[in-house]
């Protein structure tokens, strides 16, 4: 699933290359995903539209269109959005399509969908619940000092913590277990059984480790590819998710794999205390 730095690997292309570009028609097919993809009210409310910015908040991306508000995505397990020219093949499982006025396209595919995409109407974003249940930005000036009230009288495992969209926005499975590594924490020590300053230095290395991530353009493990096409370089600095039994790369003892809330969790015995 697209994380943090996919997301706003997204956001930043999209913010360059559809700011003030004007949406000529938005069509589709109203399939079953998350939500319903309501093609008609699409339609209605993005023909003729101008995108005046991209923002992100979590996994969400919003992409503003003046007065009539804002269309929000989740790219869900398998989305993308690919921005390329009206004459192009459209890939499979292309599910909605907005028809740009200088002949470019934006395109929603979603093989597995359970992405959405909803057209969120003038002060609708205030009350929609996904977005209001969503906890700090981790990519926030302060995260360090934000975050350990949060998590220090908790009982859940800190992985579990982490993953936990409603304390701490946008972190999956990817980066959970290399901000846990890069700060010497295990992922199975409980937030009420961690000091506060080892709760600062997880927060710090969350947010160095989501930084340096959107700098490289996201973690392409099997689907994520930016509007351009262009998978994200990450991957060859992951230093503990999916490297199950390999040496670490701080101290050479092997690495472990246990599950975490249903997640596949994989930490060092020896360097993670």
């Amino acid at each position: 699933m697209p994380e943090l730095p996919e997301v706003e690997t997204v956001r930043r292309a999209l913010e360059l290359g559809l700011a003030g570009a004007t949406v000529r028609r938005a069509t589709g097919r109203p399939v079953r995903m998350r939500r319903p993809l309501d093609i008609a009210r699409l339609a209605a409310g993005l023909d003729g539209a101008r995108v005046s910015g991209a923002r992100r908040r979590g996994k969400y991306l919003l992409l503003d269109v003046g007065y009539r508000g804002s269309l929000m995505f989740h790219l869900g397990m398998s989305g993308r959005l690919l921005l390329g020219n009206a004459g192009e093949p459209r890939l499979d499982h292309t599910h909605l399509v907005l028809e740009l006025g200088d002949g470019r396209e934006l395109r929603f595919v979603d093989p597995r969908r359970f992405g959405l995409a909803v057209l969120l109407g003038p002060g609708d974003e205030e009350r929609e619940p996904a977005l209001a249940a969503l906890g700090l930005e981790p990519l926030d000036p302060g995260i360090e000092e934000l975050l350990p009230p949060l998590l220090r009288d908790r009982r859940a495992p800190l992985k579990t913590l982490l993953l936990d969209q409603r304390l701490i926005a946008g972190v999956g499975n990817i980066y959970a277990a290399e901000a846990l590594w890069r700060a010497g924490v295990r992922p199975t020590r409980h937030g009420c059984r961690t000091s506060t300053p080892r709760l600062r230095r997880l927060a710090a290395a969350t947010r160095s480790v989501l930084e340096e991530a959107v700098a490289q353009g996201g973690t392409t493990i099997r689907d994520y590819v930016t509007p351009a096409g262009d998978f994200g370089s990450f991957a060859v600095e992951l230093q503990v998710y999916g490297r199950a039994g390999e040496p670490c790369h701080r101290c050479g003892a092997a690495l472990r794999d246990t599950r975490i809330a249903g997640r596949a969790t994989v930490w060092c015995p020896r360097c993670q205390r």
